[in-house]
């Protein structure tokens, strides 16, 4: 389902919009632009492309690399300069600082707009009016895979994947005896998904003071009741 010639997304820390635009077929292009900040985002996201294996007509995928997230003069530039105004377009909204966002729209303010609903569904408006709504089927497992994670990877150990109700993967770490090992799985999750861009939950039997005290904020930690 075929709509538009390209559409121009920024990437975030999360991975599931870009993941959700790219695998919407409603376009034959995608752009994606990346922030000196994401560039290991970026590199990852580049080499997970090499190697992906695509279902039906492969699309055409472009990252793009602009300046700092906070040099709006430079990125206008550079937006400029990437955007083709021979080109029927559209602009993915659901990332992106607002500066980036301001600097994308300024290059044709009535271009068509794509929002992410959640949990999976893409939605284009047109002058403010709902266009189409297009459903994504993608699994965790394509989600960790764009990070460069496999379900069996150490780090993934005694962990289960699904989305949560906002379209966002949930790892839960199941355990008896919650260890710094544990502990740092988890410190990694957060480094590779962002603190946003996934659920984190930790369950356990047993743990000390200690190792409580060097869980991160956003980690969900769920005592299990001894039977």
């Amino acid at each position: 389902m075929r709509i538009m010639e390209t559409v121009y997304a920024f990437a975030g820390h999360s991975i599931v919009p870009a993941l959700a635009l790219i695998h919407s077929k409603i376009a034959d292009r995608y752009v994606l632009m990346f922030t000196e900040e994401l560039e290991d985002n970026r590199q990852m996201f580049e080499r997970y492309l090499e190697q992906k294996q695509w279902d039906s007509k492969e699309p055409e995928i472009l990252l793009l690399s602009i300046g700092s997230v906070g040099d709006f003069a430079e990125n206008y530039q550079r937006i400029k300069q990437i955007v083709d105004e021979e080109q029927e377009y559209g602009l993915f909204l659901q990332n992106g600082a607002k500066q980036l966002i301001m600097a994308l729209l300024l290059q044709r303010p009535n271009a068509a707009r794509v929002f992410l609903q959640e949990p999976l569904t893409l939605q284009i408006y047109d002058h403010l009016e709902l266009r189409s709504e297009t459903i994504v089927a993608l699994s965790p497992e394509e989600v960790i895979d764009a990070r460069g994670v496999k379900f069996e990877d150490s780090l993934l150990e005694d962990t289960t994947l699904e989305f949560d109700r906002r379209g966002r993967v949930q790892f839960t770490k199941t355990v008896d005896t919650l260890t710094e090992f544990a502990v740092g799985t988890f410190v990694q999750l957060i480094s590779k998904f962002g603190r946003n861009g996934g659920v984190y939950r930790l369950v356990y039997n047993h743990a000390t003071g200690r190792i409580l005290n060097t869980i991160p904020p956003n980690v969900e930690c769920i005592k299990e009741e001894e039977e």
